[in-house]
């Protein structure tokens, strides 16, 4: 089981990895991938409790958020938004007419589920854009795992009191403190890290803790936020793509949160 883990990982990661250092064209797929796999998921998971997600349309929003952020200098967000507000809600129509009475809530899962994955994902791109965009990635990217990894392993070895046990039994507050006190102590190193290895000035340990800190602190809702999901759906994972991950909305619940909050923090209190 765990060797499978680890391959599957491999097989997700060093791709994904490829994207970041890369940039560009390959960002960009890598963001169009991971929000349309998420996206399907998502459209998977709602179905199981009656409701109807247009997963081609959220395609479609996914693609506008990309493009948006892809070409910054060209105004294509707000017309197509406009065009693919008026789309769903065309088609919630269509669906009601037929009879189908909780159409309205296919609507609004649509653009609710398009906007928290594709907008919040395509964050990914603008995050790599910036100056030294490659090195403040690789502060956001790791603050998520050793967030995650450090609250799995001190929730394993200390863990008593559960965090939010109708949501997600198995963490803890132990775990989840383990995570806050560990992650920004090894975010300030790697930020040192990388400007010994060629960042510029604003590459600092002290802004490397506060996005340890603000990561691990509240990334965590977005796991929260999918686990609900899945809760209300009755599943454990969001599909069995990732075998031993279970699906890529479970890989990325908590960066989507994650690159939010990096990205924002670095644009109003950095401006790198």
């Amino acid at each position: 089981m765990v060797r499978q883990r680890l391959i599957s990982a491999a097989f997700i990661m060093v791709p994904f990895l490829i994207g970041i250092i890369a940039g560009g064209v390959w960002m960009q797929l890598a963001a169009l991938f991971f929000g349309g796999a998420s996206v399907i998921e998502f459209v998977h998971l709602v179905a199981r409790r009656g409701h109807r997600a247009f997963g081609g349309l959220m395609l479609l929003w996914v693609i506008a958020f990309v493009l948006d952020r892809s070409l910054p200098g060209v105004p294509l967000l707000e017309p197509s938004m406009a065009l693919l507000l008026i789309a769903t809600l065309a088609w919630a129509l269509a669906r009601f007419r037929q009879g189908t009475a909780n159409a309205f809530t296919g609507f609004a899962m649509t653009i609710g589920g398009a906007v928290y994955i594709g907008w919040s994902g395509a964050h990914l791109i603008s995050l790599r854009a910036l100056p030294d965009g490659l090195f403040w990635t690789l502060i956001v990217m790791p603050s998520v795992w050793i967030a995650d990894s450090a609250a799995y392993l001190v929730g394993r070895a200390f863990g008593r009191v559960r965090l939010v046990p109708d949501v997600s039994p198995s963490k803890t507050w132990e775990g989840y403190l383990g995570g806050v006190i560990l992650t920004p102590i090894f975010i300030a190193g790697l930020a040192m890290l990388w400007r010994s290895l060629g960042a510029g000035p604003a590459m600092t340990p002290g802004h490397g803790f506060i996005i340890g800190f603000l990561i691990a602190a509240l990334s965590p809702l977005g796991d929260l936020g999918i686990s609900m999901l899945k809760r209300y759906a009755n599943a454990k994972d969001s599909s069995n793509w990732i075998p031993g991950h279970g699906g890529f909305l479970d890989r990325v619940d908590s960066v989507l949160v994650a690159l939010l909050i990096g990205y924002y923090y670095l644009i109003l209190f950095v401006r790198p």
